[in-house]
């Protein structure tokens, strides 16, 4: 542990003590990872110094932080070009995905603090990278061979790799779309099938994601109506994943749902549109709402998330440390949302 000005903060330091302000509230707690974002907040209470511990912490964080933001731009700079007329430049691709495979292999929550990143302007990359981090950990979950959560890792971050070749008038339209728009956007399965089984080297499980992805449990999905198990197993992972992660996302249409909402929602599906024993690997292995984030609660409490998944995952315990408005917490308090269950998570602060 060692004692820090508030100028020599940075990403990835982790608190050694509670953070208190003058009026007794607590800002932040022991264990709290230090974001980009709270550091101009810290500077705006006036606090002159806190305790962090070691520098294992930080480098961890950028490192995690690193390979996010590396298969974003690698994501991105695929879908650019394929639009432009382009190949998939699967070496590299392969590269950027084995990366996040492999610290999934090792820490299947290292990334989940970092999925969930809403820019309306590059939904589509960020969704894509989300996607594929929520598939592997599902995948891993599911004992698959290390080589099939490779496949499935490659396939599910070029899921929605056929939308390079719809309309963006289409793509980004800021309102609900007709019958006619639909149909036309239904074509990316099709599409991104076709794109990425022209790609030299490429595994078939990996262009078969793209073509089932959007195909249903009961047979009610496009393009070809396939049901039940005659799905592939990696399509109807990432089926799951695509969904729960659009369902997250502001779109330019519709304000997100919360995560529990969310999960919530796939679970009324089920029997419909997902397999039903992949969901329920999904919601046992995904934090809903991980470790450490800071929600506001329905009684206007915000509080800091503890470690759940599960059923815990969906209505975890959390940590109350201060008001909204009204009087400081003075010692925070622990709640259990599954037995509070008149208490609901209503935003994420961050």
């Amino acid at each position: 542990m060692r004692k820090v000005s508030v100028e020599e903060l940075a990403p990835g330091m982790k608190l050694a003590k509670d953070v208190i302000l003058e009026d007794g509230r607590f800002l932040l707690l022991k264990g709290f990872t230090i974001k980009n974002r709270y550091i101009d907040r810290i500077r705006n209470y006036n606090i002159p110094y806190l305790y962090v511990e070691d520098e294992i912490g930080k480098l961890e964080y950028f490192s995690e932080e690193a390979v996010y933001t590396e298969t974003f731009q690698t994501i991105k700079n695929v879908m650019e070009s394929v639009r432009e007329g382009g190949r998939i430049d699967l070496p590299v691709l392969k590269d950027t995905v084995d990366s996040i495979v492999q610290k999934i292999l090792n820490d299947d929550n290292v990334f989940m603090k970092l999925t969930g990143i809403r820019d309306i302007d590059n939904y589509t990359y960020l969704h894509s990278v989300d996607v594929c981090i929520y598939s592997v950990i599902a995948g891993k979950s599911m004992n698959l061979p290390e080589e099939k959560i490779r496949q499935l890792g490659l396939g599910s971050i070029l899921h929605d790799i056929g939308k390079c070749k719809i309309p963006l008038n289409i793509l980004n339209k800021p309102s609900r779309l007709t019958k006619s728009e639909y149909e036309i956007i239904q074509r990316h399965t099709n599409y991104g099938y076709e794109i990425v089984s022209k790609t030299p080297d490429i595994n078939p499980d990996v262009a078969n994601i793209a073509l089932y992805h959007h195909e249903h449990w009961d047979g009610t999905g496009y393009p070809t109506g396939k049901a039940g198990n005659n799905i592939d197993l990696l399509a109807r992972i990432v089926a799951v994943a695509d969904v729960y992660d659009a369902l997250t996302a502001n779109r330019v249409y519709r304000k997100r749902f919360m995560p529990h909402e969310a999960a919530e929602y796939i679970i009324a599906h089920s029997a419909q549109h997902f397999d039903p024993e992949v969901l329920k690997v999904f919601l046992d292995n995904i934090a809903i709402y991980p470790a450490d984030i800071i929600v506001l609660l329905s009684t206007g409490e915000i509080a800091r998330v503890m470690e759940a998944k599960g059923e815990l995952s969906i209505r975890p315990k959390v940590m109350v440390i201060t008001r909204k408005e009204g009087p400081p917490v003075l010692n925070p308090y622990e709640i259990d949302l599954k037995e509070n269950t008149n208490i609901n998570i209503i935003d994420i602060i961050s």
